[in-house]
């Protein structure tokens, strides 16, 4: 008996076990082999087990400014030991964005990613244009169009994240129509799009308290939404959306965080919320919050000094924490060009090779090699992902469509 055939002999919970501890791509090979292994990697035994199991990582979007440039993903794997850390691009992960989410070439952006699955936007459509979109599997699902197009004076955000009780997938869409003379808010309707629903539709909520900034989107953590508002006639700093109750609620924010904060931005880390304010002349603020949900438990983690960095004219931008290392090192996107370092024990800023050499230049190489076209692209979007074989199919959709 050959060695295959002994392999395929074993119980079924062995093999998912040896299996779901290969690499990503080794897996997908795997499905190959034979209808067994399809039919066994397919299996929600081995899709959970399997997601237990990997390893997080990043998914880089980088696009250009001009609809001819080619917008695609690929999947960073990144060492993280006490005593180095580093980054290597995964060969053959160059992935194109489902067709639905693109019109006229133009970019998309990541709203948010959950368990392997990420929700698209295409921010310049005069309808939005959404999408969940699972690139290891390769499928993904176009959402309706929802109530309220794109017009001057309204503003649009957009969350994705997982009901803690039901864990249910769900879209929030936010739409605030503004007045076009003095940008007082005349309505806000709150929408929520649920993954796996009979309708598969839009299901409006309720009024949306507060204002929220144009291109922003809420951050998932601990079965809520959060995003920061932009209410002058408000003092809550923090909106938060319970995605079980599908209620709205202020949410404590750092004691210190000015009222006019534009550079700020919240983001999750180790599993913590943190906020991250760039509205100082001299320094970046990075504030924590341990134990989720307590005011008086947010506390500055880091104070980054900016003056070794040359940021005269670009340091007043958004900066987005992307991974804190063991080493001490922290890796941060600056607006979204360019990744910069900052070692917390020398407390040195600076600009980090990682775009260079460890990172973009590898996952541009590999682009190459994969049959895309060399081009130049100037903007770059970065999320933290865990690849998953979670199919769209387990949630009896129909119009799952298949992406290259």
């Amino acid at each position: 008996m050959s060695n295959q055939a002994h392999f395929l002999n074993l119980p079924s919970h062995l093999i998912n076990d040896i299996l779901s501890r290969l690499p990503t791509k080794t897996i997908i090979q795997c499905k190959s082999v034979c209808k067994s292994w399809l039919s066994l990697l397919s299996q929600s035994e081995f899709t959970n087990l399997h997601l237990q199991r990997s390893p997080p990582c990043l998914i880089i979007n980088k696009f250009g400014c001009h609809p001819s440039e080619l917008t695609c993903f690929g999947l960073v794997e990144y060492e993280d030991e006490p005593d180095h850390h580093g980054f290597r691009y995964v060969a053959g992960t160059t992935i194109k964005p489902p067709e639905g989410c693109i019109e006229s070439g133009l970019s998309v952006t990541m709203v948010g990613s959950i368990n392997g699955l990420i929700c698209l936007t295409e921010s310049y459509h005069k309808h939005d244009a959404v999408n969940l979109w699972n690139p290891i599997m390769r499928e993904s699902i176009t959402l309706p169009v929802p109530e309220g197009g794109r017009s001057y004076a309204s503003t649009v955000s957009y969350g994705f994240g997982l009901s803690s009780e039901s864990r249910k997938y769900k879209v929030v869409r936010i739409f605030v129509e503004l007045d076009k003379n003095t940008r007082w808010r005349l309505k806000s309707n709150c929408y929520v799009y649920t993954l796996g629903e009979e309708t598969e539709l839009w299901r409006r909520i309720e009024q949306a308290p507060f204002l929220y900034n144009y291109g922003t989107y809420g951050v998932f953590l601990n079965g809520n939404l959060h995003w920061l508002t932009d209410d002058q006639d408000s003092s809550e700093l923090i909106s938060c959306f319970n995605l079980e109750t599908e209620l709205f609620s202020p949410f404590p924010a750092p004691p210190e965080l000015r009222k006019n904060f534009n550079l700020a931005s919240l983001g999750v880390s180790g599993g913590c919320l943190r906020l991250y304010d760039n509205n100082s002349d001299d320094e970046i603020v990075i504030w924590v919050m341990k134990e989720y949900g307590i005011k008086k438990l947010w506390t500055k983690e880091f104070v980054i000094q900016k003056e070794p960095v040359h940021l005269i004219d670009p340091s007043y931008e958004l900066v987005r924490v992307l991974k804190v290392f063991k080493d001490g090192d922290i890796l941060l996107l600056w607006r979204d060009e360019f990744f910069l370092s900052y070692d917390c024990w020398r407390q040195i800023l600076h600009q980090s090779g990682v775009d260079n050499d460890k990172l973009i230049k590898k996952a541009d190489d590999q682009m190459n090699e994969d049959g895309y076209a060399e081009k130049s692209y100037p903007c770059i979007d970065v999320m933290d992902y865990v690849p998953s074989f979670l199919s769209l199919k387990n949630f009896g959709i129909q119009m799952v469509e298949s992406t290259n």
